[in-house]
């Protein structure tokens, strides 16, 4: 039960999955295992790790959102979290988190604001859980998707992202992150600010501690991580005027973005086509057919529809 609620948690699931997780989830509210679960996997993200010795969560409980599964954006789920804090301090002071779900469904954006003023504008498909008001030393967040954050200034408290691979730390800065289980690229563009990035790459862990003007990229297939240099004041956010930046980035995550941000399908029919890069930036709030019109230009790429799927193939 613990691995699967961190894989939901990290968005490594199958939608069918993620169903059965939620439905589980609502059904079994008094669960001892579920409850078991929910303790350690929070334990071990939220408590730093010189913390952790002698400490433990005392209680889990799970409380409905009230809406439906079907709802677009839905706070699916509220988890309140009873745990030990203030170690330091030697006095045992019990919090109470109440951890909420939103889901941003294809096609559409969402703004949220948490407990400190943090200000996040999530994309399309995205997912975040955070907790309804920030209790301990840190500030963190589950996130999968593309997300523009301006993160209030708290030094005493550093900002967390956890998403699969890649965990961002910062204290307070404006930077555009995205990270979707679903596609081979984790991509942090960062504006203003610092913000230290820990990446686990196969079999090591490797930190960078980023610059404004970088755009860092992690590739998961390959283990490659680069980091690059850009200019933020020529940078439109997707929430701005739903512009669209791909920078180097291969067709099929490119594909990707385009279904969530136009909420249709679009299937690659070939891997070189899935492989290939592309550089293209659209500020104009181009439809699909505009979109695909330029970048098969160059006589590289086939578009073809049938019915509401569209067909991409190399020429």
């Amino acid at each position: 039960m613990k691995d699967l609620l961190h894989k939901y948690f990290f968005d490594r699931l199958s939608l069918r999955e993620e169903k059965e997780v939620q439905e589980y989830i609502c059904t079994n509210k008094e669960s001892e295992e579920l409850n078991a679960a929910l303790r350690d996997l929070f334990d071990e993200c939220l408590v730093p790790e010189r913390k952790r010795v002698g400490h433990s969560v005392p209680w889990v409980r799970i409380a409905l959102g009230g809406l439906p599964f079907a709802a677009a954006v839905a706070l699916l789920i509220l988890i309140p979290v009873s745990y030990k804090a203030g170690m330091d301090a030697g006095v045992n002071q019990v919090a109470s988190i109440e951890w909420i779900e939103v889901n941003v469904p294809f096609g559409e954006k969402q703004t949220i604001t948490l407990s400190d003023g943090t200000i996040l504008h999530l994309n399309s498909g995205s997912r975040l859980t955070y907790p309804a008001e920030f209790t301990g030393e840190s500030r963190t967040v589950f996130m999968d998707g593309e997300a523009f954050l301006d993160v209030a200034k708290d030094p005493a408290h550093p900002f967390t992202i956890k998403s699969q691979n890649v965990d961002i730390t910062v204290l307070g800065t404006s930077f555009n992150f995205r990270n979707f289980a679903q596609e081979r690229t984790a991509e942090l563009l960062l504006m203003e600010g610092s913000v230290e990035a820990c990446v686990s790459i196969p079999n090591d862990t490797r930190t960078v501690r980023l610059k404004p003007g970088d755009k860092m990229r992690y590739n998961r297939e390959d283990g490659k991580m680069d980091i690059e240099r850009f200019a933020p004041s020529g940078y439109k956010a997707f929430y701005e005027d739903n512009s669209l930046h791909f920078f180097d980035m291969e067709m099929a995550d490119i594909a990707k973005e385009l279904s969530r941000r136009f909420n249709c399908e679009i299937v690659i029919m070939d891997e070189e086509l899935a492989s290939r890069r592309y550089f293209s930036i659209f500020t104009n709030n181009e439809t699909l057919d505009q979109i695909l019109s330029v970048m098969s230009s160059d006589g590289k790429m086939r578009v073809r529809r049938s019915g509401k799927t569209i067909y991409l193939q190399s020429k």
